[in-house]
């Protein structure tokens, strides 16, 4: 299980997922930080990879599809939220309340990242390696031939991919019932649209693996709008250990 309060710890919880993907276990981590919150809340956004405008209906069919996302309840689905020490304690609060998960199926937004971010490239990068399973997506600009490993299925996707690359989601539905056998795994490195993947897919076929891993490819993949401090060598963000705030 996940660690738990009051000794819920970074690098347990990394160490948990890790696990399941050595044994290959499926299961879902769809991880929210601060701009799908803006989003959930209905803040409009633009960060230049996605973007969202309160007054326009078709953003908020989008909202509502990713609060959906947030507040899923499965065995194997686990809730990632921005913690305290990133984005403050209300905030915090806030997004612990909202999804109304409990404490085995509720982890960091940044699990993979900050100071969990060289153990990510050491001991989850190598299981990534090792298999011929995996179905990517990312943006259609990204180098994937940097990449350690080959995706069994690429599917390339558009700044604001949630708004351009919807039918991704039926054509995901449609790959996975033409599979051979379940255990396949499943990257998404494309924002607010990774979250949904993760819910409408798990909901399709709860018995492959499915990671929103954000931008922990994107040294490799150099697609990125702007770059993240965590990867960018020895820094405060690089060396922040997260915590948990209940």
């Amino acid at each position: 299980m996940l660690s738990k309060p009051p000794n819920k710890n970074f690098r347990s919880d990394l160490e948990f997922f890790t696990t399941k993907l050595k044994n290959r276990e499926p299961f879902t981590l769809s991880k929210y930080a601060d701009g799908e919150w803006a989003v959930m809340m209905n803040h409009a956004i633009n960060n230049k990879e996605f973007w969202f405008n309160p007054l326009n209906q078709n953003d908020q069919r989008r909202r509502l599809a990713l609060v959906d996302s947030f507040k899923f309840k499965h065995d194997n689905y686990y809730v990632g939220i921005s913690c305290p020490c990133c984005q403050g304690m209300a905030t915090f609060d806030q997004m612990y309340n909202y999804c109304d998960q409990d404490d085995d199926h509720i982890t960091w937004a940044n699990i993979w990242v900050n100071s969990n971010y060289q153990y990510y490239l050491d001991k989850i990068m190598p299981l990534y390696c090792e298999r011929n399973d995996i179905i990517l997506f990312c943006n259609r600009k990204a180098n994937i031939d940097n990449l350690p490993f080959k995706p069994y299925a690429y599917f390339p996707i558009d700044n604001n991919a949630w708004e351009k690359n919807w039918n991704y989601i039926e054509e995901a539905k449609l790959l996975i019932d033409s599979l051979d056998h379940d255990g396949y795994l499943f990257l998404f490195c494309c924002g607010p649209f990774g979250n949904i993947l993760c819910h409408q897919l798990t909901k399709h076929n709860p018995d492959n693996t499915y990671l929103d891993i954000g931008s922990t490819l994107n040294p490799l993949l150099q697609s990125e709008e702007f770059q993240r401090h965590y990867y960018m060598g020895d820094n405060i963000y690089s060396r922040q250990v997260c915590t948990w705030g209940k």
